[in-house]
């Protein structure tokens, strides 16, 4: 018997759960370690039954995660996940099941690459003012089939020996705050959201209590995003504790938003991470995919 909201959360989370999904993940086409294919291919060997790929700012990747998902039999949902921001607060959205051709959307993401790129370039200045020698043909180097990120510049900075992991790396010079920091592009979560929205897509708040630790935003936050057409909250994530997944799920119902969730999976195995059920940690549960497909259906005016 499939789950339904009105079956509460601990029935829920007591259940025997068999079929898993992973609805965020990046390739080599952002900060990701593996090709599309291979992300597949990861996923396809776990046994999950649904993956979606959800590179930052790009859809570059997703014809050919599809591709790989028909020969691998397991579905691919296209998606994308883009930075904005509501007042003083920034997030990440995720997008599933939107045409990248469409215009809207192509124009936003080439927005979104340009300030990346814009970014990249202070982020390299300023370390070169430090005496730290990187170029953007080392970060280029690094990043072979994709565009390049803070992900690529900590690697580059490992790799000179400069610190010892990407970890440090994030800490001493590219984390809000540290000596080579730089601001982003900001651009408002209405818009993005209408973006997504208008490319055929649904769209998702990605790991909300990673922006606010105390839950005390996300219930306002949740309802100005409900009203700018959110569909959606990421309520399963790694790092999202069993007290904070519960009131996750308590604000997603209380807002009419359905659940997601995934591993934010980069190419790194980690415990728990991807869905593997040899692990018990993290898990994303097949039950909550069929809501989404139906309102993504809905959105696009379709019957499933």
């Amino acid at each position: 018997m499939a789950w339904t909201p009105k079956d509460g959360y601990s029935a829920f989370l007591l259940r025997r759960i068999m079929d898993c999904i992973d609805l965020h993940t990046h390739s080599c086409c952002s900060d990701g370690m593996l090709t599309p294919a291979q992300v597949v291919d990861w996923a396809a060997d776990r046994g999950l039954k649904v993956v979606s790929l959800t590179d930052h700012d790009t859809m570059a990747g997703v014809d050919m995660a599809m591709a790989r998902g028909a020969e691998r039999d397991i579905e691919v949902v296209p998606g994308v996940e883009m930075n904005a921001w509501q007042g003083m607060v920034s997030m990440h959205i995720l997008g599933y099941w939107l045409s990248a051709d469409h215009p809207e959307i192509q124009r936003k993401l080439a927005q979104m690459q340009s300030g990346r790129k814009d970014r990249n370039a202070r982020i390299v200045d300023k370390l070169n003012r430090l005496g730290i020698d990187v170029t953007m043909e080392d970060l280029h180097a690094l990043a072979p089939c994709g565009q390049i990120g803070r992900p690529h510049i900590a690697r580059a900075l490992v790799d000179r020996g400069v610190c010892r992991d990407s970890e440090k790396a994030f800490a001493q010079y590219l984390r809000r705050g540290a000596v080579a920091y730089a601001e982003r592009s900001k651009h408002p979560a209405q818009e993005v959201i209408a973006a997504i929205r208008a490319a055929g897509g649904i769209a998702v708040l990605a790991h909300p209590a990673q922006m606010d630790p105390s839950l005390r935003i996300l219930p306002d936050l949740f309802g100005t995003l409900k009203d700018f057409g959110l569909d959606g909250v990421e309520v399963y994530y790694p790092a999202h504790s069993v007290r904070v997944t519960r009131a996750l799920y308590r604000m997603a119902h209380t807002h009419g938003l359905v659940m997601t969730g995934g591993s934010d999976f980069h190419g790194s195995p980690r415990k728990g991470k991807f869905g593997d059920l040899t692990e018990r940690t993290f898990r994303v549960p097949y039950h909550l995919y069929p809501l989404l497909k139906e309102k993504s259906a809905l959105a696009r005016g379709k019957e499933l």
